[in-house]
């Protein structure tokens, strides 16, 4: 079966690899210079720098099926909290917010999908998250969904004790309260990053694929359309005929042209601030390591410590609210709070815009328009799911589906 995979970032080429696998005949359309999409780092400064947090998980690294190139690490992390605390919470092992006193939350939920509804569910306590998170966007407008690549999707209380008794009598407090993994008898995740940055990574699974006959074009973007019933692709001045299409990039073109539909909630405006961390600095902590910073009166969302190509260094990822140096005052005082002192250098500040969040009638509109597209040999990229496993583990399952129906038909 002929399989057209469109978008080349971690998903797309993981459908392509999985798919050739198979025996399938793969086209992998990227509309850039090179595979890799949002892992391939910054460069700055003659050196590359990770665009944000981005590390690989086991299921990934079983999928790929090779482990040699890449270095495992335990998978830690923290957060920096303001929000209401007397101080700011500095804390280990957990990536939500950490707060204050006694928990609070609604056991009868009010109704509604919105992330504002959600977080009004946190009584006392809602007012300086929804202070922070509006940052975001519009809550009102956003699908509660939205708060779990925010980390506000639970809230940590470390000095209630009645947190773990509640987790295990109510699947609503297991829902909005978070322990740390080590308080729960568990040790950190495995993970993984390749051994000198993604861009050498995905040169390797680009050179893996066209060893198993993928057909890889870059400057390649397609516009979908929809004629007499069936989805037609055209890149450039090329007509593309496939069994099946993944499509993996901006859905944003495939839904407006095929049915009509346009995705309205506005982008997340974000700044990247890379560089490098001082020669001399102690680490309090492992790494690779990064920090869930919470602070309405500061610009910075997440801190992260690595080392790539024998060199320490860091990636903020910030909102785009203030002028650049103000954004790295604010990246300073939080790796002051962090223990990582001062001298750092940085090397370049990149705008950056986030098509991350959605509203309930456009996850409705996904879901509803799903049956169809797979109707049409279309299989969605798992847009509404956060992470890229289980992105991935979404196209897989419908790919699977479609091609089926395709040798049914065929052989019927």
């Amino acid at each position: 079966m002929k399989v057209v995979v469109i978008g080349g970032g971690f998903t797309g080429c993981m459908a392509a690899l999985q798919s050739a696998r198979e025996g399938h005949d793969v086209t992998l359309l990227e509309s850039t210079e090179r595979l890799g999409g949002v892992l391939l780092e910054v460069e700055a400064a003659g050196g590359l720098y990770y665009n944000g947090c981005q590390y690989l998980r086991q299921v990934s690294v079983d999928r790929l099926g090779w482990s040699d190139g890449l270095t495992e690490f335990p998978h830690e992390y923290g957060n920096v909290t303001a929000m209401g605390n007397t101080e700011f919470q500095v804390v280990n092992d957990c990536a939500q917010p950490s707060l204050e006193g006694q928990a609070h939350f609604s056991v009868a939920p009010k109704t509604g999908q919105s992330a504002l509804q959600r977080l009004q569910n946190y009584g006392q306590h809602a007012p300086y998250l929804i202070e922070w998170a509006q940052s975001f966007g519009d809550l009102a407008q956003l699908d509660w969904r939205c708060l779990i690549p925010m980390q506000l999707s639970r809230l940590h209380f470390p000095d209630d004790r009645r947190v773990s008794k509640w987790k295990m009598e109510s699947q609503r407090a297991n829902e909005m309260l978070a322990i740390p993994r080590r308080q729960r008898g568990q040790t950190a995740e495995p993970a993984w990053l390749p051994i000198g940055g993604y861009t050498r990574f995905f040169s390797r699974w680009e050179q893996t694929l066209k060893d198993l006959g993928v057909s890889i074009r870059l400057h390649s973007p397609v516009k979908p359309a929809l004629e007499e019933g069936r989805v037609i692709l055209r890149s450039r001045s090329e007509t593309i005929s496939a069994d099946a299409v993944v499509w993996t990039t901006n859905p944003q073109p495939l839904l407006s042209r095929l049915f009509g539909v346009r995705l309205d909630t506005p982008p997340v405006r974000m700044k990247l601030l890379v560089g490098d961390m001082h020669k001399n600095v102690r680490l309090p902590v492992p790494v690779p390591y990064y920090w869930q910073v919470f602070d309405a009166s500061n610009c910075v969302v997440r801190l992260y410590v690595y080392e790539l190509d024998g060199a320490l260094k860091f990636s903020a990822e910030a909102f785009d609210t203030l002028e650049n140096d103000s954004a790295w005052l604010d990246v300073q005082f939080v790796m002051k709070l962090c223990g990582l002192g001062d001298g750092h250098k940085l090397a370049s500040v990149v705008k950056q815009t986030r098509y991350v969040n959605f509203s309930p009638s456009e996850l409705q509109s996904f879901e509803t328009l799903t049956s169809e597209m797979l109707q049409h040999g279309i299989v969605p990229g798992g847009w509404q799911n956060y992470g890229r496993d289980e992105k991935v583990s979404s196209i897989l399952s419908s790919l699977s589906c479609v091609l089926q129906s395709r040798i049914e038909a065929r052989y019927a």
